[in-house]
């Protein structure tokens, strides 16, 4: 194998590590499962894109992720009925939770995706993606590998334990994958308080619109500025005064 093919497949190792907890010792499956089928062009064969590309491990992560999900919300909210429960579920198997996780959690670049897929990949290529890389997770490490991957991947998304309540970073993210094809822009530094009670100040942008938040840690001020442009954002502007009647 050449070189830079070995470096790449360190690379993605260490940043599936940096983002998921698990350190693939697999780095041939690792690559499998980073390997969308649309890389391989239209004339690769069944054979090929069985064992080249991500396609039998994304059907595998599928399955996986909802039990993982499944017993992570059943831990985390031990007060909550069936009912709260199914919702909370459908809500983080989502395309677009899973594609939006890929890019937050910075796992885009490590991924192998075919040029006519465009700068900006689909949700569901995204979605298909996250997936495979959480199957191969636990066909390298188990169920704890796996439910240490899928705890971080949505744990942004579970912003209060009590109640559950959506992080608004997330529901930010969301709404610019889709109006804007790209994430927000962050910003954060201490703004003041101790060393015991920090404060700390956040500024957000997309598409020529920002928010400020503050808070007691950086993702508390990020969340609340995240707040605040989903607040702008759903704002309608003024409409113009009518001109006089003359």
């Amino acid at each position: 194998m050449a070189d830079h093919a070995i470096q790449a497949d360190d690379a993605r190792v260490q940043a599936v590590a940096d983002a998921l907890g698990h350190r693939c010792s697999d780095a041939v499956l690792l690559r499998r499962a980073a390997t969308h089928a649309s890389i391989l062009g239209p004339q690769a064969g069944s054979t090929r894109r069985r064992d080249e590309a991500n396609e039998r491990l994304e059907f595998l992560g599928d399955a996986l992720l909802g039990a993982a999900l499944a017993e992570l919300i059943y831990r985390r909210f031990p007060d909550a009925d069936e009912g709260r429960l199914s919702r909370l579920k459908s809500e983080l198997v989502s395309r677009s939770t899973l594609a939006v996780a890929l890019d937050a959690l910075g796992l885009g670049p490590y991924c192998r995706v075919g040029g006519q897929m465009g700068r900006v990949w689909p949700t569901s290529v995204k979605a298909n993606l996250m997936e495979s890389l959480l199957a191969a997770l636990w066909m390298d490490g188990g169920w704890v590998a796996l439910s240490t991957a899928v705890e971080r991947m949505v744990s942004a998304r579970l912003d209060d334990p009590e109640t559950g309540r959506e992080d608004p970073r997330m529901r930010l993210q969301v709404w610019c994958l889709e109006h804007h094809q790209r994430l927000p822009d962050y910003t954060c530094e201490r703004s003041g308080g101790s060393d015991h009670d920090p404060q700390f100040r956040s500024d957000v942008a997309i598409a020529g619109r920002s928010a400020s938040g503050r808070g007691s840690s950086r993702r508390r001020a990020e969340a609340a500025a995240a707040d605040a442009l989903l607040e702008l954002i759903a704002t309608p502007a003024p409409s113009a005064p009518a001109p006089p009647v003359s």
